[in-house]
C-alpha cells in the first residue's frame, strides 16, 4: 500500500483525536477550549474527504473511520459539552440534564443513515452532525466576543428543552440540507451557499462563536426555502 494513500485517514485520526480532547475539556469544566478543539475537528473532517478524493484514496476503511470520529468529535463532544453547560448554570432539574444524551444516541443514528444512503451526494438527508455540534457551540461559548450578548437566550429553559428535542429529530428527518459539495460550479448551483455565507460571516461579527448556533437556525430556513422552491420531492 502506498504510504500517500494512509494521509486522508490520519486526518481523520487528527478529527477523533481532538474530539476526545474536547471531551476530556468539557468535564474538567473548560468549555472555552473544548469549543475550540471542536472547531479543529471540523477543519481535519473538512480536509480528510477532500485528500481522499485528491489523493484517489477513498475506501470503506477510511469511510467507516470518519464516521466513528465524527460520533466522537460532533455527537459525544458537543453532548457532554451541553451536559456541563446545562450543569454549571442549574438552567433544569436536577438529573434532567441527561437529556443531552440524545444529542450522541441520535447522531449515531444519522451517521448509521448517511453510511448507508448512497443519495447524499450533493445534499443531506437530515442535519449533518456537525451542524448539530455548531448549534451546541454555539450555545455553550462562555464569552461573548460579539456585538450582542445572547446569554439570556441560551440559559432560558425552554430553549434548551426545545434544542435537546428539535436537534435529534432534525439529525434523523428526512428534511434536505443543501452541501458545499459542489459537482458543477456555476452561480445557479451555489447561491444557496453564498448567501449562507455572507449572512453567516454578518451574524459571526455581530454576536461572535455564539453566532454558531444563528448560523445553523439560517442554514435549516434556507434550506427549507431551496426545497419549496426547487419543487422536488423530500
Amino acid at each position: 500500500m502506498k504510504i500517500y494513500k494512509s494521509i486522508p485517514s490520519l486526518i481523520t485520526s487528527g478529527n477523533l483525536i481532538c474530539g476526545a480532547i474536547a471531551i476530556f475539556l468539557a468535564f474538567s469544566n473548560n468549555l472555552e477550549f473544548a469549543v475550540y478543539f471542536v472547531l479543529l475537528a471540523s477543519v481535519f473532517d473538512f480536509f480528510d474527504g477532500f485528500a481522499a478524493r485528491k489523493l484517489n484514496a477513498v475506501s470503506e476503511f477510511g469511510k467507516q473511520l470518519d464516521s466513528l470520529a465524527d460520533l466522537i468529535s460532533f455527537g459525544f463532544a458537543p453532548s457532554a459539552m451541553i451536559y456541563v453547560f446545562i450543569e454549571n448554570n442549574e438552567i433544569l432539574p436536577k438529573n434532567f440534564s441527561y437529556l443531552s444524551i440524545l444529542l450522541v444516541l441520535f447522531a449515531a443514528y444519522r451517521l448509521a443513515k448517511f453510511n448507508t444512503d448512497e443519495s447524499q451526494t450533493t445534499e443531506f438527508k437530515g442535519l449533518a452532525t456537525p451542524g448539530m455540534a455548531l448549534f451546541i457551540m454555539g450555545i455553550v461559548y462562555p464569552k461573548s466576543l460579539g456585538l450582542i450578548s445572547t446569554e439570556q437566550i441560551f440559559l432560558n429553559k425552554i430553549f434548551i428543552i426545545a434544542c435537546l428535542i428539535i436537534l435529534p429529530v432534525l439529525m434523523v428527518s428526512n428534511i434536505r440540507f443543501f452541501s458545499f459539495k459542489i459537482k458543477k460550479f456555476s452561480f445557479k448551483n451555489i447561491v444557496w451557499q453564498l448567501v449562507l455565507l455572507i449572512f453567516g460571516i454578518i451574524l459571526l461579527i455581530i454576536f461572535g462563536i455564539n453566532g454558531l448556533a444563528y448560523l445553523i437556525i439560517l442554514y435549516l430556513a434556507l434550506s427549507i426555502l431551496k426545497n419549496l422552491t426547487t419543487k422536488k420531492t423530500i
